[in-house]
């Protein structure tokens, strides 16, 4: 998807919204915690209406998703299940213009950074190959966000050469044996929870090394006091 779309989230996005048949439009919030939110990427009026009303009601399918770290599959907002799940967000996003929403966290392992909304003007499913496709844009808008936080902004897969300070190498090689995963993956979840937390990566990597944060298989990770 990087390679395809270019490294720029809003390119990502747009290129989202053009390969999605019925898919109306996207928007793409940052999230460390709620309430929190920063809306990075709105495609049209009607999903930064979807965006602000969330931020402003505080429910919606964007913040269930981050909330639950799973996909958020809304297609028709004028069933009576949503308007009870959201009853001031369904009736004001309808009104906007977005009948169908489709909220898709953006995880690295059990960390969420935020979430990616798509909607539909019509009542309409995100089912099969769609959704398989809406997925790998969420991963990949994912991996995008993740490498602006390096210096110069270098895209995945140039990461872990670029980074190369003896602590964060010592740090990934640690939390690859605290998760039994491979150095990649441990180097993605070294760099998210620095994202997540506002973080400078040296420093999250040297907490590591001294054993003041350890990483665990559930997600949660320690840090001692």
């Amino acid at each position: 998807m990087v390679a395809s779309h270019g490294p720029d989230v809003a390119q990502l996005c747009e290129a989202c919204v053009a390969g999605l048949p019925g898919v109306g439009g996207a928007g793409l919030a940052l999230m460390s915690s709620l309430p929190a939110q920063q809306v990075r990427f709105t495609s049209d009026l009607v999903s930064a209406r979807v965006e602000e009303l969330q931020l402003t009601l505080g429910e919606g399918p964007c913040k269930d998703a981050y909330s639950s770290r799973r996909p958020v599959l809304v297609s028709d907002l004028d069933d009576a299940f949503w308007t009870r799940q959201w009853p001031m967000f369904a009736p004001a996003a309808v009104s906007a213009g977005a009948r169908a929403v489709f909220a898709l966290p953006l995880l690295v392992g059990a960390i969420c950074l935020g979430v990616i909304d798509l909607y539909r003007r019509s009542p309409g499913a995100l089912v099969g190959d769609d959704l398989t496709e809406a997925l790998a844009f969420a991963d990949a808008a994912t991996e995008l966000l993740l490498a602006e936080s390096l210096p110069g902004g270098r895209l995945p897969g140039t990461e872990l050469a670029a980074a190369n300070r003896t602590v964060v190498h010592q740090a990934t090689g640690m939390i690859s044996a605290q998760l039994d995963v491979p150095i990649a993956e441990a180097f993605l979840r070294l760099r998210a929870h620095a994202f997540v937390g506002g973080l400078p990566l040296d420093e999250v990597a040297a907490d590591v090394v001294a054993r003041r944060l350890r990483f665990t298989v559930t997600g949660r990770n320690d840090a001692s006091q």
